[in-house]
């Protein structure tokens, strides 16, 4: 790991820019989305460690909101490049089976002739995974995937792993080593999803909460402008190549950095807690008779859950640190409320076709007393 007395703001700043601009040098109209995208990779989330037993940190996971042929994978294998980490792309279908994500069983041959059962990794065992059309999975498929985003680790069905013939229990997602059974090396595990955003498409599911709850952030990859979608067209990209930046040992390093240095104020926590409490039409939670809770009780089916502090509170801090800043302000907090908020609202049933959630956090957020900061 990079010593933490090389690693300044100074430095985090010329890393992130190092990866954002490497990533996008054949891509066109992706500046806003690679930027958040890039924020991400220095954001960590706290989740209690399945193998360890301990609460660790870890990256978060995104979904991807845009059209098709925008450069979503384009955009995720260039910063895979530009870091050396490993990528995988999972096409979801509805036929495909948690095997096909996780790994499975397959019988070897080892050196001393035995035959033996051995765990064979899937293409979940990976730094950055693509999750392509997510909702075209079946639900015992998509579970599996749910699990893995949730407690960075799978507990494979095999017996055996390798031909010293050791138990496996819990598998870690992802060792940097890039050995899969690999305990005690840092981890880094990203998930980003793209949906079919044809819904209604015969061979799509709906996201269960669950997904919405586990996904930190949505980002919006939008169509390139004129111009830049005559560059797309006129620019020659045969041939060319991603040059390697950075390194997920150093990207982890400024993360820890950014973590254990961006402190959050009083005034933020107040307002953070407050205002994802204010996306709960339960009257335990949200005083009915007040005019938000009037205002969720004809809108909101199901709000923002406790979880999610979490999560806003990780994205708030990168965002407070890149926007030079080392407290996390209640400003901070409103900046990125709607890209980790929004997807977590489900609407009363025939209230989509009226409205959208963003329009309805919106008015939450207009409802919900920001405080002052000197």
């Amino acid at each position: 790991m990079i010593p933490e007395k090389e690693i300044t703001p100074q430095h985090i700043f010329g890393v992130k820019d190092k990866i954002q601009k490497e990533s996008t040098t054949w891509l066109r109209g992706h500046q806003k989305s690679s930027g958040l995208l890039t924020e991400c990779l220095f954001t960590k989330i706290k989740y209690t460690d399945k193998i360890t037993k301990t609460a660790m940190l870890g990256q978060p996971q995104v979904m991807f909101k845009g059209d098709v042929g925008v450069g979503k994978t384009d955009l995720i294998q260039s910063m895979a490049m530009a870091l050396e980490a490993i990528c995988s792309r999972i096409s979801f279908t509805p036929d495909m089976m948690p095997y096909d994500i996780l790994g499975g069983q397959v019988l070897v041959e080892n050196t001393k002739g035995e035959r033996r059962v051995q765990f064979k990794p899937g293409p979940i065992f990976a730094h950055l995974v693509l999750a392509d059309e997510a909702n075209r999975g079946q639900p015992k498929t998509k579970s599996a995937l749910l699990e893995a985003m949730e407690e960075r680790s799978i507990s494979p069905k095999s017996e055996y792993i390798d031909d010293d013939e050791r138990v496996v229990g819990t598998l870690p997602l992802f060792p940097l080593s890039g050995n899969h059974n690999d305990i005690a090396s840092p981890r880094f595990f990203m998930v980003m999803l793209t949906q079919n955003i044809f819904g209604e498409e015969e061979g799509t599911y709906p996201d269960p909460m669950a997904q919405r709850d586990r996904v930190t952030l949505t980002i919006p990859i939008e169509r390139p402008s004129l111009e830049e979608e005559k560059q797309i067209r006129a620019a020659n990209f045969v041939g060319k190549s991603i040059k390697k930046v950075s390194t997920l040992e150093e990207v982890l390093a400024c993360a820890d950095w950014i973590f254990k240095n961006i402190k959050n104020s009083p005034q933020s926590d107040d307002y953070l807690t407050r205002l994802l409490r204010n996306t709960v039409s339960d009257p335990k939670v949200t005083d009915s008779h007040s005019k938000l809770g009037q205002y969720l009780t004809e809108y909101i089916a199901k709000g923002a859950s406790p979880r999610t502090n979490l999560h806003l509170e990780a994205v708030a801090r990168t965002r407070a640190f890149f926007d030079g800043s080392m407290v996390v302000t209640p400003e901070h907090i409103k900046a990125v409320a709607g890209s980790v908020v929004v997807h977590r609202l489900i609407l009363k049933p025939g209230k989509e076709f009226t409205t959208t959630p963003e329009e309805v956090f919106e008015e939450i957020l207009q409802m919900t007393e920001m405080p002052k900061w000197k």
